[in-house]
């Protein structure tokens, strides 16, 4: 087994790679082999994807921040943008790789909102995405598009910085089996942070910021992106001790295409902190797990931020006029699972002004194979918890009916 030394600003191509003072620039041509590692000076920044191969891991050396991937293009120079015949509507001079989901201002600032149509484009930050006919009915993710921004002013005067996160490669690392990604930060995906079809994947002290929002279905208004997501088939999955910040729809998922989705089997989430995201921090799909966790973390701000941005609330989406924007989300399970179990144990479930801490919109023979104790939430007047077909904003009342965390509690400031 080697580890590989990747220094993009220092490093030398000719060298082996095998110790940091003789670490390379690149990594895509190294002849990796099951239970290689490939780790990246701290400070890198790389506008590019995570390139993964299977049973590798990815990670980091040296001081300084966590290597950054990045999916975003730099747009900050007054030549990148042009003016069109609408006012106060710019036009950027270069075509981006499939529509642009979010535009990330100034200092990681995220309050750009997307419109559906060139008319709608009225306030600064708003902003219009636009591929060719023809390429938009085949559905082609990848094709080149435009895009147009309001601003009284150019924006590169009127914005200190601009980075465009489009579609581009689609996530920011494959998941591929056996791979293990630590001390990593991925930034400005336009659809997914670490995404992909694999068993045995560890993400531990990984940092997942500005992710998704790019369109899915311009007719019905739905977007999409998740931070860090298991697409139907995977097992032993574990995400611990990560940072998500303004994540479009999930910040970890497992789900797939309906009947074809198979139980996952080992799927943990601990110790991770979640903030501000605009479906769940936690989403199961399709089907229930078998003895998998969700404990630990520390979840605010569901159904904030950039997802927000432009809507009528409810949030459109697949279950409108449900309310979106939910700690954890549970749906589309119509059956238990042989052997299922999930437990949401010991978490903090902070603010969620327009959704509930815990949204379970599946059969109750799924909803009996969850357990939830020991959970410490904040008061919502509005909509606590959803669970058993009923809604509730009373911890007490749900406690009494559902049987379920009968140990959690509100949080009190004064303890």
């Amino acid at each position: 087994m080697s580890v590989y030394y990747i220094d993009l600003q220092n490093g030398n191509d000719l060298n082996d790679g095998l110790t940091p003072e003789n670490a390379r620039k690149s990594y895509t041509d190294l002849p990796l082999e099951a239970g290689d590692s490939v780790l990246f000076c701290r400070g890198s920044f790389i506008r590019d994807c995570l390139h993964t191969k299977k049973y590798v891991s990815y990670g980091a050396y040296g001081e300084g921040e966590n290597p950054t991937f990045c999916g975003s293009i730099d747009a900050s120079m007054r030549e990148d943008w042009e003016k069109t015949e609408k006012t106060n509507v710019w036009k950027y001079k270069n075509l981006t790789i499939g529509d642009t989901a979010n535009l990330i201002f100034n200092e990681n600032s995220c309050t750009a909102t997307l419109r559906w149509s060139m008319d709608e484009l009225v306030g600064q930050g708003d902003f219009f995405s636009i591929k060719s006919p023809e390429d938009e009915a085949a559905r082609k993710w990848d094709a080149m598009a435009e895009l147009y921004l309001y601003s009284v002013g150019n924006p590169a005067d009127v914005y200190s910085h601009i980075e465009i996160a489009p579609y581009g490669t689609r996530n920011l690392g494959e998941l591929r089996d056996g791979t293990t990604f630590e001390d990593l930060r991925f930034i400005n995906s336009g659809v997914h942070g670490l995404s992909g079809v694999a068993s045995d994947v560890i993400a531990r002290r990984c940092v997942f910021e500005n992710i998704g929002g790019c369109p899915w279905n311009k007719e019905l208004k739905i977007r999409f992106g998740n931070g860090f997501e298991v697409w139907h088939n995977g097992h032993n999955i574990l995400v611990e001790e990560c940072a998500f910040k303004n994540v479009y729809d999930s910040c970890v998922t497992y789900q797939g295409p309906g009947d074809k989705t198979v139980p996952t089997k080992h799927f943990n989430c601990r110790s991770c902190t979640f903030d501000t995201y605009g479906m769940a921090a936690f989403e199961y799909r399709d089907v229930l797990p078998i003895d998998s966790s969700f404990e630990n973390n520390v979840c605010l701000n569901a159904g904030c931020g950039f997802a927000m941005l432009g809507e009528e609330l409810p949030r459109y989406s697949e279950i409108w006029p449900e309310p979106m924007g939910h700690h954890i989300f549970l749906w589309r399970i119509p059956r238990a699972s042989e052997g299922g179990s999930l437990k949401i144990v010991n978490n903090y479930f902070g603010p969620a002004p327009v959704g509930a801490a815990i949204y379970s919109i599946i059969s109750k023979e799924a909803e009996a194979q969850i357990t939830l104790d020991n959970n410490t939430y904040t008061e919502n007047d509005t909509l606590l918890n959803h669970f058993g077909g009923k809604s509730y904003t009373c911890l007490e009342k749900y406690k009494s009916e559902t049987g379920m965390d009968k140990n959690s509690a509100y949080y009190c400031k004064g303890e």
